[in-house]
């Protein structure tokens, strides 16, 4: 029952804290593919092997004392933004091999946000500080683990942050919520753990779409209010700031005509008051100027209404303005159609773009495995010709035993001497000799017959 107990305190805190970053970051300002690794070091040392090849950043750490940061040559910095990157670990003996992601660094070695996760299926927070390491969200190791949703091989993280507040997600899964109020904007890289290897396959950075005043569409007459609404509002700041700035300035001079007032003598002082009234009176000046310009865009904005209106009640101008946005309505749909096909396009060629990425590595997983084939082919054949020969051997041998065994009495022939080889010449020389008398005798008989005949 207790077990049950805190279980259930568990899963109450765990989802009392949920997403605090509400934005939405659709501005693509990073989108690196890691086919072209001209941005980051290729470092081949005994501590280091960093190298991009077949569309991925490959980096093994044999250092067991420490990890090791990277960030690309660009210098941009960014405070808020939505970070993406996909990590894989690769075959090693270190079972507990590590990588992240960094954010917020001004160098490779000062300062940032590192978010790490390892083989063991588990995640920190760390904030960086030169050599020093303080959990930002944990306790104890630091390491929290997770194993319901980060893997052995590959994983996803992404983070998203706005006013120092920062939402974590592995996988797609929302994991955890932290704030840094030291660290606001920095660079973002790379982190391999100590004796770790991994990959990194892409590592992308959204920033948040904001519309500027030039920017802004007044096709309809809801986009001109909604436009000269934005106006208005900007002078309004702008009026305000000024009030404030000027109220500031008076108090100052107020102060200083106190203090010259007890110190007429004190130059210094006088000059300062001089100034601070001229710049008083400059304020003054440029806050009725605003002022004159917001009573003149809402006279604006009253004649557009009244104006509208009169176009709606159908006066003299209403058929030309009638034309007029017709044509601009035409011409925004022409627009949007090009944008469209514009999107379109643009969208077959990054699915191009990804199709021939994946085909290059499959083809390149292809021919590796077409040149294994080839040296495993090669060895079988030199296999086969020794077998061949070794067959050859065998039957030679298998013949000469048939042979023996057929003739099993027969003994092996010694060498013949001289007096061997004479007898025999002289034994074939009297046959010979004694055929060719009987051939002799033969024919002398063969004539006689014929004569009595």
């Amino acid at each position: 029952m207790k077990k049950l107990f805190l279980f259930l305190i568990y899963l109450w805190c765990f989802s009392a804290f949920g997403q605090e970053v509400n934005k939405e970051f659709k501005k693509t300002v990073f989108n690196e593919q890691f086919d072209n690794t001209d941005k980051w070091n290729t470092t081949f040392n005994a501590e280091n092997l960093f190298l991009g090849q077949n569309g991925y950043y490959e980096l093994f750490r044999r250092s067991k004392k420490s990890g090791y940061y990277l960030l690309p040559s660009t210098t941009d910095i960014y405070s808020s933004f939505q970070l993406e990157c996909n990590v894989l670990f690769g075959q090693h003996n270190n079972k507990k091999q590590s990588a992240g992601v960094l954010m917020m660094a001004s160098s490779e070695s000062s300062g940032g946000i590192l978010v790490e996760i390892n083989q063991k299926r588990e995640y920190r927070i760390l904030r960086l500080n030169k050599d020093k390491q303080v959990a930002i969200h944990s306790s104890g190791n630091s390491w929290v683990k997770l194993p319901s949703v980060i893997t052995k091989s590959e994983n996803t993280i992404v983070v998203k942050t706005y006013n120092k507040v920062y939402d974590l997600y592995i996988n797609s899964v929302f994991v955890t919520t932290f704030t840094d109020i030291e660290l606001n904007k920095g660079k973002v890289g790379l982190y391999i753990g100590p004796d770790s290897k991994a990959k990194f396959d892409f590592l992308k950075l959204y920033l948040e779409e904001k519309v500027e005043l030039k920017d802004l569409e007044t096709n309809t007459s809801k986009e001109e209010e909604q436009a000269f609404t934005q106006i208005i509002i900007k002078l309004k700041d702008q009026i305000i700031r000024k009030d404030k700035e000027i109220d500031e300035l008076k108090t100052k001079l107020k102060l200083n005509n106190n203090q010259a007032s007890l110190r007429q003598n004190d130059t210094g002082l006088l000059n300062s008051r001089n100034r601070l009234q001229f710049r008083v009176t400059e304020l003054e000046d440029e806050l009725d100027e605003m002022s004159f310009k917001l009573i003149q865009l809402k006279e604006e904005n009253d004649r557009l209404k009244d104006f509208k209106q009169g176009v709606e009640k159908g006066d003299e101008n209403g058929d030309i303005i009638i034309n007029l946005t017709n044509m601009v309505s035409n011409q925004k749909k022409t627009i949007d159609v090009l944008t469209l096909q514009n999107s379109i396009l643009n969208q077959e060629n990054n699915s191009l773009f990804i199709e021939l990425k994946d085909i290059t590595k499959t083809l390149d997983k292809t021919t590796n495995q077409l040149t294994t084939e080839k040296e495993k082919n090669s060895l079988l054949k030199q296999e086969l010709d020794s077998m061949k020969r070794l067959n050859l051997k065998l039957q030679d041998s298998l013949n000469q035993k048939n042979h023996l065994e057929n003739t099993p009495n027969q003994e092996p022939k010694k060498p013949l001497t001289e007096e061997e080889i004479l007898k025999q010449m002289i034994e074939k020389e009297r046959e010979e000799r004694r055929k060719k008398l009987e051939e002799e005798k033969q024919k002398e008989e063969q004539g006689q017959g014929q004569i009595e005949e």
